[in-house]
């Protein structure tokens, strides 16, 4: 069934106005040749009106939200970096208990049988362990809980690891096996909700057997992950015949860590207006890798030396938000905020030993990285709509361009062309002084929309995986 956007609606009524038809009075998000501008100001209305005079109350005549809680797997290593096995050779795991929330569009809004699609939502990164969709904090539930409304989607918005339920654990910034499990592990429970919730089955809300799986930053990252997992394990979700994943929408991330966000971090000049994720990611990969990710051999000693302010695990513990952290890091280095270099954050005996080519070639971090660029090893079958925008310098836009060729090649590999499939869509121009923040307020309405008009490629043809 294809729903309508909201056109008239108690939302409309309160002064958000009708949605206009795509790139007519409204600003486009992605003015590129060969694909139909898309108009964004309405939906983010809506966002606006949903944090300023709904919030966390959200009653059910605005949407409708259920809070799940799943068991995810949790991959286990030694300490060397290496995946443990069980007897036949599988990947050891333990298990984490996750969180989340899912946003449903109000009764009146959809007709019977009240048939969508599942659009799981992961959020961006942050240090803030309760910034989470279960916890109505942070800002990016806001975006779930309106494309609910304004689409009529079903949208879920997992907890990460180390987030919301599982707030004793420290998160696994970026490690992708992690990440993918946290998304798909908790598709069961999504499921569940469809019969298991009174507000739901009262009105007779059902699956349409349709996921669909989006994300900015490292909700992109997770996102690919994700959508690497069910492509290469389809047959634990729904086979050849009734495959679930109908497309992806993966913005933003960090994919190739290995290469192009391991030239970031070597680079020895450039500022960094957000260096916090270099401890987020060492501390995080320490709990997964153990002693070849030890943080006392990898970051500077000055960040780890205690001073009146404490230190970087005090501050990175997930009781601050990232730019507070980023201002510490840049008294310590005494540096101005933004003009922390990355490289300087981390050990030089180290960077020189396990980082710095030509000893990056043999080093056990190489394989570490490498485990976690996401787009290696696997050819997609389902769209994938890439998002970024030139002038990205806290995720350089080198990481979707590689993960967007190295998909591609494996899909010629295959036999299949990836013309239809993968899309890539600019957020601007160079120059246009788009950055990381600001592509977040364009790529994420984009996902949506590209979502719910059937996923045009970018020649502006339909690729449906509609039933």
């Amino acid at each position: 069934m294809r729903l309508s956007p909201l056109l008239l609606s108690p939302f409309l009524a309160l002064g958000l106005g009708a949605a206009p038809p795509a790139g007519q009075g409204q600003q486009a998000v992605l003015p590129t040749s060969g694909w139909e501008p898309v108009a964004w100001k309405t939906f983010l209305s809506c966002a606006e009106f949903m944090e300023t005079w709904v919030g966390s109350a959200t009653p059910d005549w605005v949407v409708h939200s259920s809070v799940y809680g799943y068991a995810a797997r949790k991959p286990l290593y030694d300490d060397l970096g290496r995946p443990l096995l069980d007897d036949q050779g599988r990947p050891r795991c333990a298990t984490s208990h996750l969180s989340g929330r899912v946003f449903f569009p109000p009764a009146w809004r959809v007709k019977e049988p009240a048939r969508m699609p599942i659009i799981v939502y992961s959020h961006g990164t942050s240090l803030m362990k309760d910034a989470v969709a279960s916890e109505f904090n942070g800002h990016e539930w806001i975006f779930a809980a309106a494309a609910a409304a304004y689409y009529g989607f079903a949208v879920a918005m997992p907890d990460e690891p180390g987030m919301g339920e599982d707030g004793t654990s420290y998160h696994p910034f970026c490690h992708g096996r992690s990440l993918a499990y946290a998304v798909v592990d908790g598709l069961p429970a999504i499921r569940e909700l469809f019969t298991g919730d009174p507000y739901l089955a009262r009105n007779h809300y059902a699956w349409d057997g349709r996921v669909f799986l989006m994300g900015y930053s490292e909700g992109g990252y997770a996102s690919l992950a994700a959508a690497r997992e069910m492509e290469t394990h389809r047959e634990d979700y729904g086979g050849d015949g009734n495959f679930w994943l109908a497309g992806s929408a993966c913005m933003a991330g960090p994919f190739d860590i290995s290469g192009t966000t391991r030239r970031l971090i070597l680079d020895p000049a450039t500022p960094f207006h957000h260096p916090f994720f270099i401890p987020y990611v060492i501390f995080g990969y320490n709990g997964i890798y153990g002693r070849v990710m030890d943080p006392l051999q990898v970051l500077a000693p000055e960040l780890l030396a205690t001073g009146p302010d404490g230190n970087l695990q005090e501050w990175a513990n997930g009781t601050r938000d990232g730019t507070v952290v980023d201002v510490n890091l840049a008294r310590r280095m005494g540096t101005a905020p933004g003009q922390v270099v990355l490289r300087d954050l981390l050990a030089p005996e180290w960077v020189a030993r396990e980082l710095d080519d030509p000893a990056f070639q043999t080093s056990p971090l190489r394989g570490i990285l490498a485990e976690n660029d996401v787009a290696v090893g696997w050819a997609p079958t389902r769209p994938i709509l890439f998002c970024q925008s030139p002038d990205d310098h806290d995720v350089p836009i080198g990481n979707t361009l590689e993960a967007w060729r190295t998909l591609g090649g494996a899909m010629r590999k295959a036999g299949r062309e990836p013309q239809g499939t993968l899309m890539f869509q600019p957020l601007g121009k160079p120059g246009d002084g788009v950055d990381h923040v600001g592509g977040a307020f364009l790529a994420i309405p984009a996902a949506f929309d590209w979502i719910y008009r059937g996923m045009p490629d970018d020649g502006g043809g339909g690729v449906t995986a509609r039933r």
